[in-house]
């Protein structure tokens, strides 16, 4: 008999009013909204490929007692009605395929099977049945058909993917000390992979980010890192459906500067055959967790200029920024001068990953201000919008 009783595909999924406004930005009039207050930890998962509905109404997110629980929630929120909707009381991971901005988002049971929900309509359906996922996942293709999955077989990591319609499988990337690839498929079709080598000892020395198709080929090397510019974050993105990639790159942190091969900022862009990137101008924000809106026009960030991570659970104090950028205008303004997240703790779900909805009118983010991480929203006034322009 399985320890986890899963609840019927048709089951009623309970609501729950838990946001409250939590105040003004007086900077940048931004109204700040606390979608969660349970005393569990909720976090809006990441920020590279934005996990919100195509109208800007809804968005995913799980939720855990502790760090040491198996045991996870999976839980929409809604921004029109503030309110938060139980999806599974119990899943085995905080692990989601979504579209950027896409009406399903994926997720897999503890059998292994694969379930999914609309964003739009909360209808839940199965996709594939127990025994199917055997590894993490973390990205589909815009028509919703092909599954990126991650998974450790001895010292090599392997990304792979499942075609939902035929069930066929197709290792992409195989390779050793590979933990985190950030493996991301684009939104132009046909489908690329977007993910980075942590490269240990081989041949290719830092964090090199690589494109490639997924069709059998020898993926393109984008100009991030050495020789071009100082080592990625590991934190890119695509740039909507542009077929080009931001991504920032490290700064120097005793120094309080960026590197001399690109003074003027550390957050990067560029497509596939670029021979060097261009560099976003600012500074003085040290841009690390980088998502990009759904119309290509701006870039969101948690700014760590004032804040400086001294070990995988601790950092100096000091407010972290989220700066929204034009990236035609070259303009950049915080509009949370203190998104008040005052722990990294080594994972993502104690650093801010801001990212847009589809609409832009809110920004949605991490934040920690009694030391439980809580899912917040800011919204983007008009005329902070137009300042950028």
């Amino acid at each position: 008999m399985s320890f986890h009783a899963y609840r019927p595909l048709d089951a009623d999924m309970p609501h729950l009013r838990e946001s409250c406004d939590w105040g003004t930005d007086p900077d940048s009039g931004s109204r700040i909204i606390r979608m969660t207050t349970s005393v569990g930890m909720s976090h809006n998962i990441y920020c590279e490929q934005p996990y919100g509905s195509p109208d800007g109404r809804r968005l995913i997110f799980f939720r855990a007692l502790d760090m040491h629980t198996r045991s996870r929630q999976l839980l929409i929120a809604d921004l029109e009605a503030r309110d938060t909707t139980l999806i599974e009381p119990d899943v085995p991971s905080e692990e989601v395929a979504h579209v950027s901005w896409g009406e399903w988002a994926y997720y897999p049971m503890h059998d292994g099977s694969l379930r999914r929900i609309s964003l739009m309509t909360l209808v839940k359906e199965e996709i594939l049945p127990a025994g199917a996922i055997t590894g993490g996942i973390g990205a589909i293709s815009s028509d919703d058909r092909y599954l990126l999955m991650t998974e450790a077989k001895g010292d090599h990591f392997i990304c792979s993917t499942i075609d939902l319609q035929t069930g066929e499988r197709q290792v992409l990337v195989d390779c050793p000390e590979n933990r985190n690839p950030h493996g991301q498929l684009s939104l132009c079709k046909p489908p690329r992979l977007l993910y980075q080598l942590i490269a240990g000892d081989s041949d290719l020395q830092g964090v090199p980010v690589l494109v490639r198709e997924l069709a059998a080929n020898e993926p393109l090397r984008l100009p991030f890192g050495k020789p071009w510019t100082a080592e990625s974050t590991g934190h890119m993105t695509w740039l909507a459906d542009t077929g080009m990639v931001a991504c920032t790159v490290t700064w120097d942190g005793e120094k309080r500067r960026h590197d001399s091969r690109h003074p003027e900022g550390n957050l990067m862009y560029a497509a596939p055959g670029d021979e060097a990137p261009s560099v976003f101008p600012a500074p003085d924000s040290w841009f690390y967790h980088i998502s990009v809106s759904r119309c290509g026009k701006y870039f969101v960030s948690d700014d760590f200029a004032d804040f400086q991570a001294t070990g995988a659970i601790d950092g100096k104090p000091g407010p972290i920024r989220i700066v929204i950028g034009n990236f035609a205008s070259g303009k950049s303004r915080a509009l949370v001068h203190d998104c008040q997240n005052y722990g990294i703790a080594g994972c993502s779900r104690f650093e801010p990953d801001p990212y847009f909805t589809a609409d832009n009118k809110y920004v949605i983010y991490n934040a920690s201000p009694f030391g439980t991480i809580q899912l917040f929203a800011a919204e983007v006034p008009e005329d902070f919008r137009r300042s950028l322009d």
